[in-house]
């Protein structure tokens, strides 16, 4: 199959009965297992992956199963290259966190990843999301960072081998000068714009003087500990079976995000970004970022991760260090070019000025 083929109901029920995915399932039933191709169906499809819900009976019972076919490129995306070695390696460490996957098979005709996992709903429309889901979700994101922390990560880093991004790697490193240095064309491509010049006009000294003294900042975020981080977390990417129970049982999806960076940064996603995105909680903002920064500082010292700086400063230093080492530059480009609504912008440019200050920057 080559990648323009499409992937629909036909060629899943054709490769299931190829590739005998039925004996695969011989856990649920020692009688016939059946795909019920009446009820697959696509939940999402990209030129990366198709993912389906499909239904197997067994023993007159039906089970839902995840499907996502992780599509082999022409030209490999790192991205890509890290979720399918998610699912084929590193399930031993991050099985506890994850759906469980039942097993992965690579398709020989077109080296497709055919990947079959447990079947959990995320919470994405399934509550009316607010800030105090934040405490059902924390211990879970601790449980993860504690267990791949540092010296943990050493003793487990065969299993990762050059697949798994590094915060510290060469190239991440030459990543960050990169964007630094496009950073600063794209503010001052902002600048010759007349419908961003006023917004960015009351940043831009700041924001040249902070960007030229170069592409790391804060170091004690790193030192605060590196682990394996999500990367991308929001409720689409954040499962759990009953949201009705006082405590969720959390699963993440999607890692294509994952890598060993600060531990911080999983948590500036899963706070920061969300409340820059609902205005409607910015009055609450600081009381609300407060709370969950102590639970989680607490749930990581349960799981014997004590952190030698105040949570909170950490947190915002990690909130300003993912601003200038990428967020600032993909919401001017997106501005510049109108390649994306460029949402968070004024927000960005705002934080920048408060903690700079706070942290005496400028």
């Amino acid at each position: 199959m080559n990648r323009t083929s499409k992937i629909d109901k036909r060629l899943i029920r054709r490769t299931w009965r190829k590739m005998k995915f039925s004996e695969s399932f011989r856990f649920l039933s020692a009688k016939k297992i059946s795909l019920n191709h009446r009820k697959t169906n696509c939940l999402k499809d990209s030129y990366k992956s198709s993912i389906w819900k499909i239904i197997i009976d067994a023993d007159k019972k039906s089970f839902p199963v995840i499907l996502k076919i992780s599509k082999k490129l022409k030209e490999a995306r790192p991205e890509s290259t890290v979720e399918r070695n998610i699912y084929r390696k590193a399930v031993k460490i991050l099985q506890p966190f994850m759906p469980k996957v039942y097993f992965t098979k690579k398709n020989v005709s077109d080296r497709d990843l055919w990947v079959f996992m447990e079947y959990i709903e995320p919470i994405k429309g399934r509550v009316q999301y607010n800030p105090d889901h934040f405490d059902k979700i924390i211990p879970t994101l601790a449980n993860l960072h504690a267990a791949t922390m540092e010296d943990r990560f050493i003793q487990q880093e065969k299993l990762f081998g050059r697949w798994l991004p590094r915060y510290d790697s060469k190239e991440a490193r030459e990543e960050r000068v990169r964007l630094n240095e496009l950073t600063l064309f794209y503010l001052d491509e902002a600048m010759k714009n007349k419908e961003l010049n006023s917004n960015i006009q009351p940043y831009h000294s700041l924001l040249q003087a902070l960007l030229k003294k170069g592409a790391e900042y804060f170091p004690e975020v790193r030192k605060a500990g590196c682990c394996i981080i999500h990367g991308d977390l929001h409720t689409a990417n954040i499962a759990c079976h009953d949201v009705n129970e006082n405590e969720w049982d959390i699963k993440f999806i999607d890692w294509e995000g994952a890598k060993y960076a600060p531990c911080w940064f999983d948590l500036v996603n899963l706070i920061g970004v969300f409340l820059a995105y609902r205005k409607e909680w910015k009055d609450q903002e600081e009381a609300i970022t407060h709370r969950c920064v102590h639970l989680y500082a607490n749930e990581m010292r349960k799981n014997g991760v004590t952190f030698n700086s105040d949570p909170v400063e950490l947190y915002e230093k990690a909130y300003l260090k993912k601003i200038l080492e990428k967020s600032l530059y993909l919401q001017l480009n997106w501005a510049v070019t109108g390649k994306k609504e460029a949402k968070l912008l004024s927000t960005y440019l705002e934080k920048v000025r408060v903690f700079g200050k706070k942290f005496e920057l400028y």
